[in-house]
């Protein structure tokens, strides 16, 4: 997952971490909450910015104790919020009353949640609703808001979620093969690239989502974040050699910066988007055929590193160029690129043309 976080570096994927890190399965803040809404009493929880959450609130008193779930479980009994120092160790205060600022908006309703919500908004805190009927727990970060579910619920959505990842990449895989079948035999279309495209940016959406719902487990989940690490590996590599193979400039920085481009659109149809993107000013017809460069490809046979792949395809220009060349065992100009063993290479074209 680590290489398809960095198409994401510019969405803020990390919001809710350390929220996520301290209400986590596992932890006693998690127990204490799971206290709380199975005796539906509701409670009001401030973690951090101690001095700025008692800047806005009035009333409570003074504990400063070590959180154990159990204090803070009666502590909600009382109607006033909870104070709670950063790494949620200790209780600060309980039964205190927030004032914050009432003109910041809000889309929530209830005055818990409106509370909490303008409280993380006005201040550092990470805030936490309880609902006391619904057993809904939400929690706030610069006034966001964040649902935690149950670990039933999270671990029925994990689930749900890795075999959809299962199924979108066994149909990844095969549109990615039908391609290369495409783009060996230089017959590929518009709209056979940019329908792998969209299958990237749905696997990508949903692996993040998954990811999200394995994190909130905490301890358990060792086999789960195993499943999604399987099933998301090398999947940003070739999103991004397909990219350089029909984008308008194939050079890595631009390449990555359309990349994260990509992957900001909704998991839909959204071809004239990608092209635009890709940097064709005036979007080809779907139907029209276009020639990749051969980065995808080429990078398949193991004796050629990244810089040979880059010299070969700036010297023939498309991978129809190389294919054809390779029929007649490659002449002079692969041993002037610097590339050994030009016979061996002609065998391997071969052999990757049979096994596609």
């Amino acid at each position: 997952m680590k290489q398809i976080h960095s198409l994401f570096s510019d969405i803020r994927l990390d919001h809710f971490d350390d929220a996520i890190n301290l209400v986590s399965s596992g932890t006693q803040l998690r127990e204490a909450i799971d206290l709380i809404n199975s005796a539906q009493t509701g409670a009001f929880i401030c973690i951090g910015d101690v001095e700025g959450v008692l800047a806005i609130s009035g009333g409570g008193f003074e504990i400063d104790v070590d959180l154990t779930p159990q204090r803070l479980f009666e502590l909600s009994k009382m109607d006033g919020a909870i104070l709670l120092s950063d790494e949620a160790k200790r209780i600060i205060c309980a039964n205190i009353h927030l004032s914050p600022d009432p003109n910041i908006p809000t889309p929530e309703t209830g005055m818990r949640h409106r509370s909490a919500s303008r409280a993380s908004a006005e201040t550092n805190t990470i805030a936490i609703a309880i609902s006391k009927r619904r057993r809904q727990t939400t929690l706030y970060r610069d006034g966001e808001a964040l649902t935690l579910d149950s670990e039933g619920i999270l671990l029925q959505r994990c689930n749900q979620g890795i075999m959809a990842l299962q199924n979108y990449r066994t149909n990844l895989d095969r549109s990615c093969m039908r391609l290369s079948f495409l783009e060996m035999d230089d017959i590929s279309t518009v709209a056979d690239f940019i329908d792998v495209i969209n299958r990237f940016i749905r696997i990508f959406h949903l692996a993040i989502e998954t990811e999200l719902n394995i994190d909130f487990l905490g301890d358990n989940s060792g086999i789960l974040r195993g499943q999604i690490e399987e099933l998301s590996r090398g999947l940003a590599e070739t999103f991004k050699l397909i990219i350089r193979d029909y984008a308008t400039s194939n050079d890595p920085k631009a390449v990555m910066d359309i990349a994260k481009a990509i992957v900001k659109l909704k998991p839909q149809d959204n071809g004239e988007q990608i092209l635009h993107l890709l940097g064709y000013i005036d979007a080809p017809a779907t139907e029209e055929h276009i020639s990749p460069r051969g980065f995808r490809t080429i990078s398949r046979i193991s004796m050629l590193d990244e810089e040979a792949v880059a010299r070969i395809i700036d010297e023939y220009g498309s991978l129809h160029a190389v294919i054809t060349d390779s029929e007649d065992g490659f002449d002079d100009r692969m041993e002037d690129l610097g590339i050994d063993n030009v016979r061996a290479l002609a065998k391997s074209f071969m052999r990757l043309r049979s096994t596609i």
